[in-house]
């Protein structure tokens, strides 16, 4: 009996594991296409059985682009040579911009939208490359393999607006030293251009000169780039508006950095003039340096903080506290957070969110300044729109087949027409008033006596 008990859980186990595999790898290429794309590859990453979903092959396009980007070198190499220059400079911009970016790597896009729950929608979109074919910007901007979106944990409760990603800063700027001098020459800047060679000595030089060391700073720099907005509904604040004053909860503002050492704050203190009037202190292992208050409609105290791997820039020194105290109420324990991102994903390269309260207060700017959007029954459309808004959230994952974009929201699909027709009318209202403006005032008539 014992025997017979083993045997057949062994076959349960066999015939499970058969079927996962026809499933995984007979079904999907059962129907293949006569060209080798990567349809099976980009509807992996997609959610199948929502309300869209669409793929589209990308190599033929590279390869027609390719190729007339050939044809337009072999015309032009017959031009006289007086044209001949500028011409095949512009064609060398267009191709290390094409093949730079690593747009001539793009094998396949995908993107599918799901209702994961009522009122709650996923949207993946998924930029794909062959493997081992990455060596464009594109693929490279972020990091290598997605990784615990630690950085939640930095957001205030009361976070409106928040953009942190990996972000390789240096590889930009030195994929734009070799772009620019081409940029250069084809507006007549410099006939020659510099190499771009030059060109990155020439950036070298200037961050030089404010006493910068471009490969210390590059060693200094973390990876990570952050930008948050925090607001304080029991606080208000005025604008200058079209109309009359704009009052707004108070924002807060930060720049986050993350850094391998104090390189970059040591620097900053060390190059500011007495007039500055900055103050520094450091206590528990934080450093600050601290800005007299400046003059602007909202609170605006500036400061520089660096606590362990993070560099903050924020506006005030109570929110850079809020952001460091890890014990002080964060944004992704509240249950606005936990609704817009519910079953995304856990793991990532950079994520984003907007606060409900954002677009309701966009709503709130755009009833205050009527004026400003005609007619009145497109606004209120727009402005119905925005206030029934439950926020944004998405992450962005890095891998070695290329980049997934995971987009959650809650707009209502059947509300998107009669917002675009809102847009129509606003802009058919503009133009109306452009055609006005146009028109010449009538002279008055006179008549014979």
């Amino acid at each position: 009996m014992k025997k017979s008990l083993i045997l057949i859980l062994c076959g349960l186990i066999l015939g499970a594991a058969a079927a996962w595999a026809v499933m995984h790898y007979v079904v999907p290429r059962w129907n293949r296409s006569a060209v080798d794309n990567t349809y099976w590859q980009v509807a992996s990453r997609l959610d199948q059985g929502g309300e869209a979903f669409a793929y589209f092959h990308a190599e033929e396009i590279s390869k027609a682009a390719q190729a007339l980007l050939a044809g337009l070198t072999h015309n032009v190499a017959a031009l006289p040579a007086e044209r001949r220059a500028q011409a095949m400079q512009g064609l060398e911009m267009l191709d290390m911009m094409f093949k730079g970016y690593g747009l001539d790597e793009v094998s396949g896009f995908g993107f599918s939208s799901f209702a994961v729950k009522p009122g709650l929608r996923r949207v993946r979109a998924v930029l794909h490359h062959r493997p081992g074919r990455n060596q464009g910007l594109i693929w490279n901007m972020t990091g290598p393999v997605p990784r615990s979106l630690d950085e939640l944990g930095l957001l205030p409760a009361n976070t409106a607006l928040a953009l942190v990603s990996d972000y390789n800063l240096f590889q930009l700027i030195e994929w734009a030293s070799a772009l620019g001098p081409k940029l250069s020459a084809q507006k007549g800047v410099n006939a020659q251009g510099p190499t771009a060679e030059q060109a990155m000595a020439m950036i070298k030089a200037g961050l030089q000169t404010v006493g910068i060391e471009y490969e210390r700073l590059k060693k200094s720099y973390g990876g990570r780039l952050g930008w948050l907005m925090a607001m304080d509904p029991e606080k208000r604040v005025l604008l200058p508006g079209k109309e009359k004053p704009l009052s707004i909860p108070e924002p807060e503002l930060a720049l986050l950095l993350r850094v391998n050492d104090t390189y970059l704050f040591d620097t900053l203190k060390a190059k500011l003039p007495p007039q500055a009037r900055a103050k520094f202190s450091e206590a528990g292992g934080v450093k600050k340096i601290a800005f007299p208050r400046l003059p602007a409609p909202m609170p605006l105290e500036p400061v520089v903080v660096q606590k362990g791997e993070w560099l903050l820039v924020a506006s005030r020194a109570s929110f850079a506290d809020r952001i460091l105290d890890r014990d002080s109420p964060r944004l992704a324990g509240g249950a606005a957070f936990r609704e817009i991102a519910f079953k995304a994903p856990r793991r990532g390269n950079g994520f984003g969110y907007v606060d409900p309260l954002l677009p309701r207060l966009a709503a709130q700017v755009l009833r205050e300044n009527m004026a400003v959007v005609q007619p009145p029954s497109a606004l209120e459309k727009i402005t119905g729109f925005l206030e029934n808004c439950k926020g944004f959230y998405w992450v962005v994952e890095n891998s070695d087949q290329g980049l997934g974009y995971t987009f959650n929201h809650g707009m209502e699909i059947s509300s998107v027409p009669g917002l675009i027709e809102a847009l129509v009318q606003i802009a058919s209202e503009k133009a109306k008033e452009k055609a006005l403006v146009g028109i010449p005032a009538e002279e008055p008539r006179t008549t014979e006596p």
